[in-house]
């Protein structure tokens, strides 16, 4: 009899720990670092505003100069991938009334800021000296949800998608990775607002 109550009592204080104290809505466990504040879901928008990814302040990594000048010039392409991304996935789900991309806010509206934090080039010598994926290419991205009349952040996550094992000198190098992974972000950000949805 100890042992099913104990048995008891622990699922139940684990069904609590899903919830934040504050009666938050649990996490989608879908990206790497995951934060809900929020108790009711994005259902109660009509609208999502998506914006363009903020890149100003992205960090570098076993990048040099000639790499930087690449990544830079695919930033307009990565920004295309992203928001028609979220968009196409947002349409196919029928989540939402309205989707705007790079809109200004009016009333009752969520808006979706995403960044890339880090872009890495990887390094082939890495690789092969060190293994266990330390030279691989990959993007650090966060992405935030915000009420558009409150400012207030309702939800967020941290990402980082990675692969390649050759790093920069694998056949597709870094040219073909990190818009890969900015895609796949961007689908992923969108599991993550459909379970947050209702």
């Amino acid at each position: 009899m100890k042992k099913i109550i104990g048995s008891l009592l622990l699922v139940m204080s684990l069904t609590a720990f899903a919830y934040a104290e504050d009666g938050a809505l649990p996490k989608p466990d879908i990206l790497g670092e995951e934060n809900v504040v929020m108790n009711k879901g994005f259902s109660k928008y009509d609208t999502i505003i998506i914006n363009n990814l903020d890149m100003e302040k992205s960090e570098y990594s076993r990048v040099d100069d000639e790499e930087k000048a690449k990544i830079v010039n695919m930033k307009p392409m990565l920004n295309t991938i992203f928001t028609s991304t979220v968009e196409n996935e947002l349409k196919k789900r029928k989540l939402f009334k309205h989707i705007k991309i790079n809109a200004k806010p009016k009333g009752n509206e969520l808006i979706y800021n995403a960044s890339v934090d880090e872009f890495n080039a990887g390094s082939r010598a890495l690789t092969i000296l060190v293994g266990f994926g330390s030279g691989k290419v990959n993007v650090v991205m966060t992405g935030k949800f915000i009420d558009a009349k409150t400012g207030q952040e309702l939800a967020s996550f941290k990402d980082q998608e990675a692969g390649g094992f050759f790093g920069s000198q694998d056949l597709g190098g870094f040219e073909g990775k990190f818009p890969a992974f900015v895609g796949r972000v961007a689908t992923l950000s969108t599991d993550f607002i459909e379970k947050l949805y209702n």
